[in-house]
């Protein structure tokens, strides 16, 4: 008896498990090809924030601030206190970095001059003329993607060229 009707329990059990309603992820209500598209277009845009780096041992934070019109780039980085503030001049064929006291650093030109000017400080390449879209939270257009998603639906991250 003690066996049917612990038997009759477990089954009474399951069948309620089996009923038992999923959470409903919620909707952002968002057309996450059309958002991409519309800031991928955007020609003209300004970003300030904050920036880290860590290489082994070495690291460090400062200030960025990032102005774009078209394909023209004017950045400007500086470390706490505006210390080794730096000003990088970027378009489609030149990269030009200066010092806080006007002083030429860096010129780098041709295609993939800011590729060169990244490889050369950081010792890896990096896809610079990226950033720029990745800045806005969007796939550069010109390569593959892939975006990841959180459990509510909002766009988690982009992988894009290895990144």
């Amino acid at each position: 008896m003690r066996i049917l009707f612990a038997a009759t329990a477990l089954l009474s059990l399951l069948l309620l498990a089996g009923c038992a309603a999923r959470p409903v992820q919620p909707e952002t209500g968002i057309d996450w090809d059309r958002r991409a598209d519309l800031l991928a277009g955007e020609s003209a845009w300004h970003a300030h924030g904050r920036i880290a780096f860590k290489a082994g041992k070495d690291g460090g934070s400062g200030s960025m601030s990032w102005k774009q019109a078209g394909e023209d780039a004017r950045i400007t980085l500086s470390g706490p206190f505006g210390a080794g503030a730096y000003e990088i001049a970027w378009d489609d064929e030149r990269i030009v970095v200066t010092s806080k006291k006007g002083e030429q650093v860096a010129a780098y030109t041709g295609r993939d001059a800011a590729d060169r000017f990244l490889e050369a400080q950081l010792g890896w390449s990096f896809p610079a003329r990226s950033i720029r879209y990745w800045l806005l939270g969007v796939a550069d257009p010109e390569f593959t993607s892939a975006r990841r998603f959180d459990d509510d639906g909002w766009l988690a991250g982009i992988e894009q060229n290895g990144w």
